[in-house]
Formats: structure tokens, sequence, C-alpha cells
């Protein structure tokens, strides 16, 4: 016993030095000798979570809180991993058995906050996200994470108050500068939110370019975000090579290769538009797409809005018209065949949010069930197989057959409207001028400004907002009621 309660002793040692490779060794040793020892179930845990390995640490712990269900410690930690592996339905039970076992444990409380917040249960989050305040003031972690919760309840200064105080204690904490860059985007004071967003991780050594005459340099233009953010900030890179070409500069646009074919067949003639790689094509300044809208100086009332900017080939326009009518096949009856709408009711599902910004399926039956409309199955990924699920529910499906965006321009060339949650193909049918019907979250992304129907960035779309957090059925209910007016008169003109 003594020789395992040494080995243990030297584990932790090496833990809390900072030596993670040594640690593990030592805690492998230990379980080798005795699988169930719960103190080194639980540290090799907690390391793993140091590590970034949510799943592993939720592995290890749990089979600590097995052996050992009367330590309030390891269901902390156990409820903290869950968090962080995006799990906050199943950290709440977890989180609530540690704060039962150990109420003053300002882990667990603020690890309870963040889950309810990521669950979109905002008083509830908030409530124990102040308790956590109460027990460690100044906690960075718990001040940015109360501060996020109140940006989300629109309460903006008391959140300006929790980033602030983070950044007197770090003054260099990019997750604080982002946080209050998100709070004034979404209140479209953007000037400023611009600012705070240059705190993003950038890829790149080489220099930042800012809007000056770039003189003869070559600019490379690079995603740092997802493929809507690409799509919606590529609208400025024709006037970066505007400005490149004054003084005998140029410009390369690297991307990714969904995006290529669009992007080279839209831009390429005054831009080189290359697929990204392990390394960066030879240049000398950089900027990231989503930095433009600071580099050209973008206040609401400057924002490059002109659609289209993105257009398919009309070659491939027509392709896909024709296997659209393949799929349909609606017979003309009743003085024709009704407008064809595009449906997306899923987004990435590893995406932090998509909890709040995706739509359970059965909650579309209200669209479905207007008549008069030929639905069509935009739906990529698993997501895509859950809507015949329904009963009596036959909605074909177009997807299968796509490439890459390219191809989904092509098909929303051929659609009369686009009903999606907040997703790239909202930023594709937004570029291209297409009629797009936005399903938003109660507390939206920040592009998307509070309580307006309509987005400045896009003005083919029209933005449909849960009136509180989870009420899916009062946007859709919205939305059909819509839709089912607009099917109406659209009937009665092919009617006539």
């Amino acid at each position: 016993m003594a020789t395992l309660l040494d080995a243990l002793d030297t584990a932790v040692n090496h833990h809390m030095a900072g030596h993670a490779d040594a640690a593990a060794d030592a805690y492998r040793r230990i379980l080798t000798a005795d699988p169930a020892q719960p103190d080194t179930l639980h540290l090799s845990g907690v390391l793993w979570a140091q590590r970034g390995d949510a799943a592993a640490a939720v592995r290890w712990i749990g089979r600590a809180v097995r052996v050992r269900p009367s330590a309030p410690a390891p269901w902390g930690h156990l409820g903290a991993a869950l968090r962080a592996a995006e799990l906050p339905q199943r950290a709440e039970p977890v989180l609530r058995r540690a704060l039962a076992l150990d109420p003053a444990d300002g882990d667990a409380l603020e690890a309870l906050g963040a889950s309810l917040h990521a669950l979109a249960r905002y008083p509830d989050a908030r409530r124990w996200l102040e308790r956590a305040a109460r027990r460690r003031p100044g906690h960075v972690a718990t001040l940015l994470n109360l501060g996020t919760v109140l940006r989300d309840q629109r309460r903006f200064d008391e959140a300006e108050s929790c980033f602030d105080a983070v950044l007197a204690r770090n003054p260099a904490s990019s997750e604080a500068h982002l946080a209050l860059a998100v709070g004034r985007l979404v209140r479209g004071d953007l000037r400023a939110g611009w600012e705070g967003f240059e705190h993003r991780w950038r890829r790149f050594a080489t220099p930042p370019w800012a809007g000056e005459p770039p003189g003869g340099a070559t600019i490379l233009l690079h995603m740092d975000q997802g493929f809507g953010d690409a799509i919606q900030f590529v609208r400025y890179a024709p006037l970066v090579a505007g400005i490149a070409a004054q003084g005998g500069g140029r410009v390369i646009l690297e991307t990714h290769f969904l995006l290529y074919r669009l992007f080279n067949r839209c831009l390429g003639s005054s831009i080189q538009v290359l697929v990204r790689g392990d390394d960066p094509p030879p240049h000398d300044i950089q900027c990231p797409l989503m930095s433009l809208p600071r580099a050209f100086g973008t206040g609401l009332e400057e924002i490059p809005a002109s659609v289209p900017y993105l257009s398919p080939n009309p070659d491939d326009v027509a392709r896909w018209g024709d296997r659209l009518d393949g799929l349909d096949g609606t017979p003309e009856a009743e003085g024709g065949a009704g407008p064809r709408i595009g449906l997306v009711w899923a987004g990435n599902p590893h995406h932090r949010n998509d909890r709040n910004r995706s739509i359970p399926v059965a909650a579309l039956r209200p669209l479905l069930a207007v008549p008069g409309v030929r639905f069509i199955n935009l739906q990529s990924g698993e997501a895509a197989a859950e809507l015949n699920r329904l009963p009596g529910v036959a909605v074909p499906a177009a997807m299968g057959r796509v490439r890459d965006f390219a191809d989904t321009a092509a098909i929303l060339a051929n659609l009369d409207l686009l009903i999606t949650v907040d997703t790239a193909i909202a930023h594709l049918a937004g570029a291209m001028g297409v009629p797009c019907w936005l399903m938003l979250p109660h507390v939206p992304d920040w592009r998307w400004l509070l309580d307006r129907a309509d987005s400045p960035w896009y003005p083919s779309l029209r933005l449909f907002r849960q009136p509180r957090p989870g009420d899916w059925a009062t946007a859709l209910g919205t939305a059909a009621a819509v839709l089912k007016a607009q099917a109406a008169r659209a009937g009665q003109s092919r009617r006539r």
C-alpha cells in the first residue's frame, strides 16, 4: 500500500509540475497494478481534460465516480468534461450531484451555469454563474461565462462590465475581446466590433493588410472561419483587387476546395483563386476574409450589399433544372405546378450552438402542410434522411449528387424560395439574390442583428425569429401562414 501511495504522490507531482507525459505514464503504471484506484482514475481523467480530450476525460472520470460515488470533486470534473464535450444535457444532473455533495464547489457552479447556457436556459444559467462569481470574485472563466449569458439576455452594460473586469486582469484575453466584439456587432456597432474581432486566431506570420495602399505587393486573402463566413465576406475581394491594381499589385484568394469552382468562376478574372494547401502561396501581405470589413471601415450604412456577387454556371443551372424536374415530377393541375421551395432544417452537428440553431424535423409539419407548393429536401448529412421518416411525408432529396457549392448554387438558381436555418446555404442564397427565409433562434448569431426582419448584408433574405428560447413553433407557424398566403395568391395567378 505504501508503495502505491508513493507512486501516486510521484504521479501527482509530475502532474502539478506540468510534466503531462510523465504523469500519464505514472498513472498508467498505478492502474496496471490496481485498475480501480479511484484517485488515479479521477486524476487521469483530469489530465485528459487538460490535454483537450473531453471524451477521454469523461471515460476515466466516469470510472472514478462509479468506484467512489461519495467523492464530490470527481462528479464536478465529470460534469465539466461533459460540458466541454458539448453534452450539456448529460452534464446538468452530474453537476447537480456534485453540488449536492459540495455546495461550495466553484468549478461545478460555473460548469452548471455554462451547461444551462448551452441549453438556452438563460435565467437559470445566470443565477448559477452569479453564485459562482460570489464564491470566487474575479475568477476569469466565471466572469467570461457570466458576461456571455448577460449578453445573450441583452443586458449589455452588465455583460461589458464582466468583460472589462477580465481585461483589467488580463488585457490580452482574446476571449474577452471577442465576447465584447460580439455584443457590439449584434447591436449594429460594427466598427467597434471589427476591432475586437481582430483577436481571432491567425494562421500566418506575414504582415496583415488593413486597407492601406499596397503598392506592388501581392495580397493573400484567406479563409479563417467557416463556409458561410467565406461566402459572406468574399464580396470584398473585388474591392481589394481594385485597390491593388492601382499600384500594380495582385490578389490571391485561397479557399476550400468545396468553394473553389464557385469562387473561381465569379472572381477569377481579376483574382487568382487557389485551393487551400498545407502551406500558403508566396505573398507579401495577407488578410483573413473576416477582417476585410474592418479594412474597409464598414458600418451599417457602408455594407457592400449589391447582389448577386456570386452566380452559378448556366450549364450547371440547366443540368440541375432537369434533375429537379425529374425529382419533384409534380403534374400540372389546378392551373399548374406550385412554387419550388428548398428546405434545410439542420446545420453542422459539430457546431457548438447546433442544438439551438437547428430545428427538430417534426417541428416542420406546419410548413409541410401548406398546399400548393413543391418542397425539395436540400439538407446535407445524416439529418437528410429524417424528413421522410415523418408519417405521411414524401419530399424528394437533391443533395446526393452535389459535389460542391457550385452545384448547390445551380440548385438554388432553380428554386423560387429557400427556407433554411442559419447555415452556409443561407449565405449562398443571399449572395446570389435568391429569395430566402432564414429561421433564427432567440439569440441569433451577431450578423443577423436584433429585432429586424431583414438583413443589411443580403437584401433577398427575410428573417423569422424565435420570440422565446426554443420556440420554433411560433417562428415556423408564422412562416407557414405567410407561405400559405403567398401560395394561394400564386395559385390564383396561374389559374387566370
